[in-house]
């Protein structure tokens, strides 16, 4: 018996002491902590501020940069070192910090994954890694970490779903995983974290309903769901959290109702943002009592009912209520207006697109004088717009078009002296332009297109300097185009004065519209020469002065247009010869028919389009191609000797039914453009000055199914690309920045800018821009093939598809044609600054065209090496930068070619510069080169050796060698694009027409 106590007790003791083994944390100290901190430093790529200098060995840790001590202990508490531009990765070695209590790393550019071991981090109390590349799934083993009060992850690529164990920090108090991509649908679990005040997860993948478990935090202030797919009803226990300060559920697809007792029930909230919805019903009425609310977005739902008077909203400063089915019938259905009279905060107020009807009432002149955005248009509001609307000082936009407005346009607009647009389009106003808008000196749109408008343009628009945009067409003017109104420096979009009575002739001071990008003075009474000062316009991509009586010559001054698209010239009295427009590569449309024109037609150029050109109803040309019919011209015919004094262009097909619809495409296009309404969710107000836009912001949000996640095709640095369909048909990839990211509205003038001067087959054409304070959009050439890196990486469109060896050349040809140009062939050298798959272009062809340029830099007056010096730290994306980048060099041609060269590695190895593979010294680069010549069937992509029975590897080495040499990591031994771009066209054509290269059919 004693025997088996005594064994007993002896298996207890190992069994006691294996479970303390199992059991030990290893012991961690002040030494641990500098490893661990030297550890941190080597994953760190990129330090271009030197901040990590100061961590040496040799010194105290405590006194590192960004690092902070508890000085008892002497270990690590905190690790901060926000918006310092470091990139590179996390080490997991920082679980080994086992006394830190804070981790901020916001706003730099680590990539890579969070490591699962954060959740060893007992003592962690905050974690930010906001602003950065990370990607890959949230660690669950965050749950672990009991003492969390704030996860801040957004603004990254974060994907997967919301780690349910979360649900365990019963301290949390703030959690943000907005602008990610994370799926799913949002744990219920979360409703456990009693603590929590700010739960935001706005713009992810996020679906679902709302868990009603989230009802449950009686202490949260802030619930921001909004750009989501979340769908279903709003629980209605959510409208009994007391405390909640801001609910954001815009751009989902919610549905239900409001309960009517909302601002009852929540009578703290100062924020409510749920448009972008499916919800329908009445307004709450309970909202003419909602005295804390401060911002009310409702708008692009299914609301119907009348607005409730809002006599108690002493705080509102944003009342958005547009794109609705709300209805104002009855006597008194537009009281809701005057009951604003009391909202002395109101900064924003829209119920444009709705059903509103009846008088607008004269108390419209007493709303807010803080008053900025009044949008009113799209409606059914008929008689005179009020005097008193001259009281609201500080609007800056004011817009009431489409409605059934009458009577004269109130004089007194021309008080608004902050006025900055003005949109009054597709009315029924009368009488003349008041005098007075010329004291309008911020106004940068004025449109008033669509009305009844007589008299004479006011020679006083010349005071309005900063016009960028003046619609006049469709209305009643008569008498001379006073010179004046082309004294507008800015004037960069659009002049359109068609459709009128106006007579006379065309001042020569048109050429001083050197911005302008169209001119449309069709269907008037003009008379004269065509002045020649119109090749002065060199931004012109379209003109229109058909239906009038312009005589004399067709201007040789046009072939200084070069990026001229459009040319209807029709319908007039021009004589004599066709100039010679030939060097207009980019026009697409030339009417010249119903002149007096004479002589021979040229054959070249447009001329040879014959559904391009159109000609008929001038009986004296001759010559041409013969598809045109024309009569031969006399053996002795003058046009050889005319030609010394005039070069001729090309001539077509005669106009019809083709012609008529493309011009009338073209025409929409031009008088509906201006419908602008500034996206009214705004919280500032701020000048409206900027690049050139012509469609608005409700156009594009029609467009792109009010930017909805189905028709997004692309996500960057600065914002979201969206397929869009315009009202015409026309497919158009949207391209919206975010302008909460740093540096989205100067990424939107860079591109601006830089797409303004360039022209290029292999460029993706701007067709437009929107810009206001918060919403900047450009509407660029739709690919429907994607991007080059989706080609390389993921199988193309249809996630199968890979590009063959022929396929590669081509577009490695097309890009670097591209840069060339870009380089060396624009008036001012354009820098891209971010060349990299993804923003290589594929149309319908596979024709590659070069994309975003919200990096792009102009080399205005730069030295002859191409070279500005930049504060801006580094240009580009992680591993396409050049190496002198990271070293504070400046921006120059030079690092386009270095991104080149490792664009054509990528492209024919299959390897991303950015692969786990490649990390320290060990770059793609170095890897191409260590098997090169001998090697390089080892890493050229397995997906290319099926395309030839004998693949050409000698060619293939002077690809490779070509972008070996570009990659250089010293810049001057970098070669010009101009030869790269010949030596590229000269391998492929050798490649294939080599006799030691048999291309299968698909090769």
């Amino acid at each position: 018996m004693k025997a088996t106590i005594s064994i007993l007790l002896l298996a207890l003791f190992f069994t006691l002491n294996h479970s303390q083994a199992s059991l030990r944390i290893p012991h961690f100290n002040n030494s641990t902590d500098q490893d661990v901190l030297l550890s941190f430093k080597a994953q760190v790529t990129k330090d271009p501020n030197g901040v990590l200098d100061t961590w040496k060995p040799n010194t105290s840790f405590c006194n590192w940069h960004g690092v902070l001590c508890n000085p008892m202990k002497n270990r690590v508490t905190g690790l901060t070192l926000r918006n310092l531009t470091l990139a590179g990765t996390i080490t997991s070695y920082i679980a080994n910090l086992s006394f830190l209590r804070r981790l901020d790393l916001q706003e730099n550019s680590f990539h890579g994954t969070i490591p699962i071991d954060f959740g060893r981090l007992f003592r962690l109390v905050t974690l930010i890694l906001a602003s950065n590349n990370i990607h890959r799934n949230i660690p669950s083993s965050l749950g672990l970490c009991s003492r969390l009060q704030v996860i801040d992850l957004s603004d990254n690529q974060l994907q997967g779903t919301i780690p349910s164990e979360l649900g365990n920090l019963l301290e949390l108090q703030d959690l943000s995983f907005a602008k990610n991509n994370l799926s799913g649908n949002i744990p219920s679990s979360l409703g456990n974290c009693s603590s929590l005040n700010n739960l935001i997860l706005l713009s992810n993948n996020l679906q679902g309903t709302i868990p009603t478990e989230l009802a449950h935090l009686s202490l949260l202030l802030q619930l921001n769901l909004g750009n989501n797919n979340l769908s279903g009803e709003i629980p209605p226990s959510l409208f009994n959290i007391s405390s909640l300060l801001i609910l954001g559920l815009a751009k989902n697809q919610i549905s239900g109702h409001l309960p009517s007792n909302l601002f009852t029930t929540l009578p703290n909230i100062n924020t409510l943002f749920v448009g972008g919805n499916l919800l329908q019903g009445h307004i709450p009425g309970s909202l003419s009592n909602a005295s804390s609310l401060e911002k009310l977005d409702l708008s692009t739902n299914l609301f119907t009912g009348k607005v409730p008077l809002l006599w108690n909203l002493p705080n509102i400063q944003i009342l958005n209520l547009e794109i609705n089915m709300l209805v104002s019938e009855g006597e008194h259905g537009l009281d809701f207006i005057t009951s604003l009279s009391n909202s002395t905060s109101l900064r924003v107020f829209s119920v444009a697109t709705n059903k509103l009807t009846g008088h607008l009432p004269s108390s419209i002149g007493n709303l807010s004088n803080q008053l900025a955005l009044l949008v009113m248009g799209q409606n059914h509001f008929e008689g005179n717009i009020p005097e008193g609307v001259g009281n609201l000082r500080s609007l800056i936009q004011l817009s009431m078009e489409e409605n059934v407005l009458t009577g004269h346009i109130p004089s007194t607009i021309g008080n608004l002296q902050n006025l900055q647009s003005l949109i009054l389009d597709s009315n029924y106003l009368s009488g003349s332009i008041p005098e007075s808008l010329g004291n309008l000196t911020q106004l940068y749109e004025l449109g008033l297109s669509g009305n009844n408008i007589t008299g004479r343009i006011p020679s006083s628009l010349s005071s309005c300097q900063r016009l960028q945009l003046l619609d006049l067409s469709i209305n009643g003017l008569r008498d001379n185009i006073p010179k004046e109104i082309f004294s507008f420096p800015n004037l960069a979009t659009v002049l359109n004065l068609s459709w009128n009575s106006l007579s006379g002739s065309l001042p020569s001071e048109i050429g001083t519209l050197k911005m302008v990008q169209g001119i449309d003075i069709s269907n008037n009474r003009l008379s004269g020469a065509i002045p020649t000062t119109v090749g002065v316009c060199s931004n012109l991509l379209y003109l229109d002065l058909s239906s009038n009586s312009f005589q004399g010559l067709i201007p040789d001054s046009l072939e200084e247009l070069r990026g001229i698209e459009y040319i209807d010239l029709s319908t007039n009295n021009l004589s004599a010869l066709i100039p010679s427009l030939g060097t207009l590569k980019y026009l697409q449309l030339l009417n010249l028919s119903a002149n007096k024109l004479q002589g021979e037609v040229p054959k070249g150029g447009i001329f040879s389009n014959t559904s391009a050109v159109f000609l008929s109803g001038n009986p004296g040309l001759c010559g041409g191609l013969p598809v045109l019919e024309l009569p031969n011209c006399p053996a002795t015919g003058s046009r050889s000797s005319s030609s010394r004094t005039r070069k001729m262009l090309i001539v077509g097909l005669t106009a019809g039914a083709a012609a008529m619809c493309i011009l009338i495409v073209l025409f929409m296009f031009l008088i509906m453009k201006r419908k602008k309404k500034h996206d009214p969710t705004v919280t500032d107000v701020i000048s409206f000055e900027g690049p050139p836009r012509l469609y608005s912001y409700y156009v594009l949000k029609s467009a792109t199914n009010n930017f909805s996640s189905e028709n997004l095709i692309g996500e960057g640095s600065f914002g979201c690309v969206y397929r869009g369909v315009m009202r015409d048909g026309t497919l158009a990839a949207v391209k919206v920045f975010n302008m909460d990211q740093h540096g989205a509205s100067r990424s939107f003038l860079a591109e601006c800018e830089a797409l303004r001067y360039v022209r290029h087959r292999n460029l993706v054409k701007i067709l437009s821009a929107c810009s206001s304070p918060t919403f900047k959009a450009l509407v660029l050439q739709f690919m429907p093939n994607g991007s080059l890196e989706k080609w390389l990486h993921h199988g193309g469109e249809d996630g199968r598809q890979r590009l063959n060896l022929k396929q590669r050349m081509d577009i490695v040809v097309e890009v670097a044609s591209a840069m060339e140009y870009l380089h060396h062939n624009c008036e001012t050298p354009v820098v891209h600054c971010d060349l990299k798959p993804s923003n290589v272009l594929l149309d319908q062809d596979m024709t590659a065209h070069v994309g975003d340029f919200g990096l792009a830099r102009i080399l205005h007056g730069a030295a002859s090496d191409h070279q500005i010096s930049s504060t801006l730290g580094l240009k580009g994306s992680i591993g396409y930068i050049a190496p002198e980048y990271g070293l504070g060099g400046g921006v120059s041609t030079k690092g386009d070619v270095y991104c080149f060269g490792i664009l054509v590695l990528e492209m024919f190895t299959g390897k991303k510069p950015t692969q786990e593979m490649f990390s320290g010294e060990f770059s793609l680069r170095r890897w191409v080169e260590a098997a090169v010549p001998d090697q390089v069937m080892g890493i050229v992509d397995n997906e290319l050796e099926g395309d030839c029975k004998i693949l050409g590897v000698e060619y293939l080495n002077s690809v490779i060698q070509i972008g070996l040499s570009c990659a250089s990591e010293k810049p001057e031994d970098r070669p010009d694009m101009k030869d790269v771009s010949a030596m590229m066209e000269k391998t492929r054509a050798v490649l294939f027409t080599a006799p030691t290269v048999i291309c299968n059919s698909q090769c």
